[in-house]
């Protein structure tokens, strides 16, 4: 299992034996080895090193999910003990890094000290992918549906509104009817294979929308390019507030009021979470329900 994950994370045979401290040799009889005993090839060979077939993958996430849980065995028997060490492993989305995570952090670090908080930025469906092979132990985010939902608990937090964001610069800024943003150039957080939310908006008024023509993992990078340029943005509006507050951006006067987003706890139904993990979701819990809006 060490060796498959440290191939597939390095993309190279002499990197992974480095790590592993074996002779490349080593490893490649070790692999072809693995590799007739699954009767499946794991890996293709390509110029700039080695990439997982299809199989491979599947093979490849199996194993840092046994890894994975093979560790958290580990922290749990410790927690049970009083010995509160380990990890929690959270992908979270920019409404939760900046509302929900930093009294999380703050609460939860003072009762456990001794646990290594992993916080990284992510969207479906890579942050969902990540929970099944054990990468991260919980998401807080959007809430997933339809099939990528299969398999995960889904815990709602709160509801927030939409609101669109451009430059304090751009001519958008005053535009507030469907058929004048019909030529705007949009933007997206997140990957490709995530569906733009301002495209529902043009869906409710009888138009199709149009494609995006940047997308990004990056709010930040997001956000320097409203503030250069004319493009339009979605963003929640629990957190507006504080984007207005460091960039040079505004809302454009839009009733969004028929777009909203779910924001929830996820984690896998495949894994037993330790004491630790479990005090952790209380506390999301609270702070959730702190910074949903007040009706």
């Amino acid at each position: 299992m060490e060796l498959i994950d440290a191939v597939a994370t390095l993309g190279s045979l002499a990197a992974a034996a480095k790590v592993l401290g074996k002779s490349q040799p080593a490893i490649t009889k070790a692999l072809k080895k693995i590799e007739g005993d699954l009767g499946v090839v794991l890996f293709h060979r390509v110029p700039s090193g080695i990439v997982p077939t299809l199989e491979g993958q599947t093979v490849i996430d199996r194993c840092r999910r046994i890894q994975s849980d093979l560790q958290k065995l580990s922290e749990d028997v410790a927690q049970s003990r009083g010995q509160y060490v380990g990890m929690i492993s959270v992908v979270v989305s920019p409404l939760a890094a900046l509302k929900i995570i930093p009294p999380v952090l703050r609460r939860f670090q003072n009762r456990f000290p001794g646990i290594e908080l992993n916080i990284t930025g992510g969207h479906a469906p890579k942050a969902f992918h990540a929970l099944r092979s054990g990468e991260a132990d919980f998401v807080i985010g959007p809430a997933p549906d339809g099939q990528p939902k299969a398999g995960l608990h889904v815990e709602p937090l709160l509801t927030t509104s939409v609101t669109f964001l451009a430059g304090q610069q751009s001519y958008l800024k005053d535009l507030s009817k469907p058929q004048d943003l019909l030529n705007a150039r949009w933007a997206v957080i997140g990957p490709s294979s995530r569906r733009p939310l301002f495209q529902d908006f043009f869906r409710l008024h009888g138009l199709q929308g149009p494609a995006p023509v940047i997308r990004s993992d990056s709010i930040l990078s997001i956000l320097s390019v409203l503030e250069q340029s004319d493009i339009v943005c979605s963003f929640p509006s629990l957190i507006v507030d504080e984007v207005r507050e460091r960039w040079s951006v505004t809302a454009l006067p839009v009733d969004l009021s028929m777009l909203t987003v779910d924001i929830a706890l996820t984690w896998t139904k495949e894994r037993l979470l330790t004491p630790a993990a479990l005090a952790f979701a209380d506390i999301v819990r609270e702070e959730g329900r702190n910074c949903a809006p007040q009706t």
